[in-house]
């Protein structure tokens, strides 16, 4: 197979850039933020196990003018709260093991000159007008909507708010100029927006025909002008949606270092929601064209996340905090459970029962119980000792084609952001070494002197294949990858070990290592306190 590889730079080396949408802090984060963030952050870690130079960049978005009310509501001084709330979401991430290179806050003053700057090139394009707004205005998406758009007279992303009524001078950024040069971006490069549901939806709104938007709020008396001044008209700050795109160009450098910026722009992939497709899809695209810039490579769009069939929502009392779930339950436990049911096609569910049955039938039964009797039986046949290798028969090459075959059929699913076809794939693998060990019968081959050659193949075998899996594993789960290769004998799973250590063989094995359980048993019971 030839693997799909990023951009290679001048010296032959492979770069890729990565983002996930920045979150309003208006408050915790919850399992279903957690969800874009860790499908991020698995390819991330794939690209970095490639050998890519891969930067990661994730934040927060400040500049909402319903994260003032949030702080306003609560008594507190605004940046305070965004301060606290910075911390907060942090804390989540570092428990959730998300590997960002980069943190961007869009109060930072280097984000400041990045978005006035990519004002300031539509504006010399002609691309930016003044302009009296009058329309409905959602505070919590910052969206504007036509009267057509409001169901029931309400958000259609928040039905319990109806969207405030506006009339005033703001500048507007003409979107329907790039509307045709967007429509032939897309039938020009087919994976830009993937699924292809997601696609078809925006091509949908592409032919309906584009209005320009607002790019402006007026600041108003009394109100604490929150956000990005206008430059040369401080009465204006650009709305939030303008400046908040624009932190994947000042994560890179935008328009400061030009080095750094160069080496990474434009992004290979914008992994977003589906609720922001308009934004990224449209009016990202367009801001860009409009500064003379290129556009990013991809967009993966994917689905919500419910939590036992119902929508995540305070008001139900539904909302889970990942740091408690992962205090509970592991780390591990929680991404692979969001990634082995994640499929961007279509939305998820968030089910405590399924979570504890995953742990325990697969994380567990299948992967744990693996690792636990590859190293027990080198101890108690080989002292401790990898063996090397006997005569290799039919079972042998079998496994090692699955191996290779695993590998191969999981960097594509991967890459295609099917990630939890990718992990069904990779368990296959799992699946099939405990079946290997099953039909090979090691524990009666060890009181068969005349066996013992077979016996070391067996024993080596099951290692190797074991060796393989934890770094085909290591996006999903790393920690317990890092576990598996310290039971093996083995260092920490290092950046280009799936080009460089996923041959049979590749490297050697000399002895194991006993430790703890990966993941003892839970009672069924535990979901309930979940």
């Amino acid at each position: 197979m030839t693997y799909k590889h990023s951009e290679e730079d001048e010296g032959g080396a492979s770069r890729y850039y990565i983002t996930t949408a920045i979150d309003y802090p208006n408050g915790a984060p919850h399992i279903g933020h957690a969800l874009e963030k860790v499908a991020a952050d698995i390819v991330a870690r794939y690209h970095r196990l490639r050998g890519d130079d891969t930067f990661f960049s994730m934040g927060i978005d400040e500049n909402s003018l319903h994260v003032l009310r949030a702080a306003n509501e609560r008594g507190i001084e605004p940046h305070e709260w965004i301060n606290t709330l910075d911390e907060t979401f942090r804390k989540v991430w570092k428990a959730l093991d998300i590997s960002y290179d980069y943190w961007i806050r869009t109060t930072e003053e280097r984000h400041q000159r990045a978005s006035q700057e990519m004002f300031r090139r539509a504006l010399a394009k002609g691309d930016i007008y003044k302009d009296n707004y009058s329309g409905w205005y959602c505070p919590n998406c910052n969206t504007f909507y036509a009267t057509e758009e409001l169901v029931s007279g309400r958000c259609p992303n928040h039905p319990s708010l109806s969207p405030e009524w506006l009339h005033e001078d703001n500048y507007f950024f003409a979107l329907s100029k790039y509307g045709e040069r967007l429509l032939a971006h897309i039938e020009a490069h087919p994976d830009f927006i993937v699924p292809a549901s997601r696609k078809a939806e925006v091509v949908g709104l592409l032919k309906q025909g584009l209005r320009d938007f607002s790019v402006s709020r007026l600041v108003r008396p009394g109100i604490e002008g929150w956000g990005i001044p206008v430059p040369d008209d401080p009465k204006h700050i650009i709305y939030v949606w303008f400046d908040a795109l624009t932190n994947y160009l000042t994560a890179v450098g935008f328009p400061d270092d030009e080095q750094k910026f160069a080496n990474y722009w434009p992004a290979d992939a914008h992994v977003i929601g589906k609720d922001i497709t308009r934004f990224h899809c449209l009016y990202w695209p367009a801001m860009l064209l409009s500064a003379d810039l290129p556009l990013p490579k991809q967009i993966p769009v994917h689905g919500f996340l419910s939590i036992e069939n119902q929508r995540i929502s305070k008001t139900l009392g539904n909302v889970i905090d990942p740091v408690k779930l992962i205090e509970n339950i592991g780390v591990d436990a929680v991404r692979y459970y969001l990634a082995r049911n994640l499929f961007f096609a279509s939305d998820g569910d968030f089910s405590r029962t399924g979570l504890v049955r995953f742990y325990n039938d697969e994380l567990g039964n299948d992967l744990g119980n693996l690792l636990n009797r590859v190293v027990s039986m080198i101890k108690r046949y080989r002292k401790g000792a990898v063996p090397q290798p006997g005569p290799v028969g039919s079972r042998e090459e079998e496994l090692q084609a699955i191996a290779l075959s695993t590998r191969e059929r999981a960097a594509a699913a991967i890459e295609n952001w099917e990630i939890g076809n990718a992990l069904g794939i990779i368990w296959n693998l799992v699946r099939s070494v405990n079946q290997y060990i099953e039909h090979s019968e090691p524990w009666k081959l060890a009181k068969q002197p005349e066996a013992e050659p077979q016996l070391n193949t067996v024993l080596y075998s099951a290692a190797e294949a074991t060796r393989i899996l934890a770094i085909l594993l290591a996006p999903f789960i790393p920690a317990s990858c890092n576990r598996i290769n310290e039971q093996l004998g083995l260092p920490g799973i290092q950046p280009g070990s799936w080009e460089t250590q996923t041959d049979w063989g590749s490297i050697p094995l000399t002895k194991v290592v006993p430790g703890s359980l990966l993941f003892p048993r839970l009672d069924a019971e535990v979901a309930t306190t979940l």
